[in-house]
């Protein structure tokens, strides 16, 4: 009877350690995910940035013209 008691948590053992696995991978995959989110959001704020800028540049330009 011990041994099968024992076959048992070993199994429940191995399905823990590739629950956990998979737990890991996808915080991995979050914090990727994350990561590539905030260069997104970097390079769009910079974009937004050169926006104002070329905004304001033409305003003078035009302002210049008349």
């Amino acid at each position: 009877m011990g041994h099968s008691k024992n076959k048992r948590n070993t199994s429940k053992t191995e399905t823990d350690i590739n629950d956990l696995r998979s737990y890991e991978n996808k915080v991995e995959g979050l914090k990727r995910s994350i990561k590539e989110l905030e260069k997104i959001d970097k390079r769009k704020k910079e974009i937004v940035k050169l926006e104002k800028k070329r905004k304001k540049i033409l305003k003078d330009m035009k302002k210049g013209h008349k």
